[in-house]
């Protein structure tokens, strides 16, 4: 078929340098091409196990391409390549200043909706938001640059820890 392994990592799949900032525009290109050379369509009258094949492939790729699309699964995808696997359960490396700051605030959250305070709800949303675009940037820093995938992990934790935070706007 089209493809070496069902094993590549999602990066080979698109022929992507596996680095955190990616071309968003050459991702979609990339899997648009890739899709319609493996969509079960093309196979319909195939045998049954190349439809299998064929739907086995396209669900590899839109599994690689959603993890490339969402920063958090390409972080952790790159963490992984580079043995480095993130735990999601565990506060783990993240520095208690940090979640020290996210306990307050989330005290801060409860107390301005307990008050019906939208516009301070407002506020500390927007702080949230404008704090996990940094530390994005940061991972961008540390993937990209520095080459540095523990300092990757622990910002792709604090991302992932925001991200829980905001679900408390819901």
């Amino acid at each position: 078929m089209l493809f070496r392994s069902a094993a590549m990592n999602p990066f080979e799949i698109f022929g992507l340098k596996p680095q955190f900032r990616i071309d968003k525009q050459k991702l979609d290109e990339k899997y648009f091409e890739i899709q319609k050379k493996v969509h079960p369509d093309r196979f319909a009258s195939a045998s049954d196990t190349e439809k299998r094949v064929a739907q086995q492939w396209a669900t590899l790729i839109n599994d690689a391409f959603q993890k490339l699309s969402d920063p958090i699964q390409r972080g952790k995808a790159l963490c992984a390549l580079r043995g480095h696997l993130i735990d999601e359960d565990s506060s783990g490396s993240i520095s208690e200043e940090f979640l020290l700051e996210q306990l307050e605030r989330r005290e801060a959250i409860s107390d301005a909706k307990d008050s019906g305070n939208t516009a301070e709800l407002e506020v500390l949303k927007k702080a949230i938001e404008k704090e996990k675009d940094e530390l994005l940037n940061e991972v961008v820093d540390a993937f990209d640059v520095k080459s540095d995938v523990s300092l990757a992990a622990e910002d792709l934790k604090k991302v992932m820890f925001l991200n829980r935070q905001l679900l408390d706007f819901e």
